[in-house]
């Protein structure tokens, strides 16, 4: 049997290098399209969009300083890397026409996509019939950024949860295949919840991936109409401080 050809479109986090690892451990990566953060946020700023440009700069920040970006950077460590192998481009956007010529060309049973912008239509098309997102939320309740977060924030932690889905042309609303949901240890950071759910959800995938190689269909089953999309935006300094404060407390009372 021939094996599983897929096509990856990611950004350059810790757990996207992990998650390209994870693939060419299993199955023939034909093709993978690398947008980095950095250009992501350049272009924010070309298009004037001076506000998202300061909050993403914002939490570039706050992740070196608060040695979150280390804590990832560990989590998702993998020997061998194998990220960044044969067929590997580097484009400033997941939309430009190298990417849909190259999906077009590499003609991939499934295409995957983590942590890059929203594809347009000439990408979409050229990824064919099955593109699967890991998304870093709980579907259909927290779409966009910063999901697991908000689910703390608000209360929610039973809604933290990285869902593996279709992408269809909106953000975070195509057929939902599954949602992972990480074990919780007592007093846990958004951060280590997050790095769990999506390691969890990455090997999660793969089995999924092994499925459909062996000729089954994945399931997908339509998201409910409710939930909120959350931008980069939506978190800010005072978010940041509140979560704080409350961890705090809570750790006082459990002392006392």
């Amino acid at each position: 049997m021939a094996p599983l050809r897929v096509a990856l479109l990611r950004a350059d986090d810790h757990h996207h290098r992990y998650l390209e690892t994870a693939l060419r451990c299993r199955f023939e990566v034909v093709f993978c399209a690398v947008e980095p953060g950095r250009a992501k946020v350049r272009r924010l700023r070309r298009r004037r969009r001076y506000r998202d440009y300061a909050y993403a700069k914002y939490h570039d920040i706050r992740r070196s300083v608060t040695g979150k970006d280390r804590y990832r950077r560990e989590y998702f460590r993998h020997v061998p890397d194998l990220s960044g192998g044969e067929g590997t481009v580097l484009v400033d956007s997941i939309n430009a026409p190298e990417v849909a010529a190259g999906l077009a060309a590499a003609r991939a049973d499934v295409a995957v996509v983590i942590g890059c912008s929203i594809l347009g239509d000439a990408v979409l098309a050229a990824a064919g019939s099955r593109v699967i997102n890991l998304h870093g939320g709980f579907l259909p309740d927290y779409r966009g950024n910063h999901c697991v977060f908000f689910a703390m924030y608000h209360g929610e932690p039973e809604k933290v949860g990285v869902s593996i889905h279709y992408v269809d042309a909106r953000i975070d609303t195509g057929p939902l295949i599954q949602v992972v949901r990480p074990p919780r240890h007592g007093d846990e950071t958004a951060e280590q919840l997050y790095c769990r759910a999506e390691k969890l959800a990455v090997h999660r995938l793969v089995g999924l991936l092994d499925r459909l190689a062996g000729g089954a269909e994945l399931p997908g089953e339509s998201q409910p109409a409710r939930g909120r999309t959350f931008r980069t935006r939506d978190r800010g300094p005072t978010h940041d401080v509140r979560m704080w404060v409350r961890r705090r407390s809570a750790r006082t009372r459990r002392a006392g």
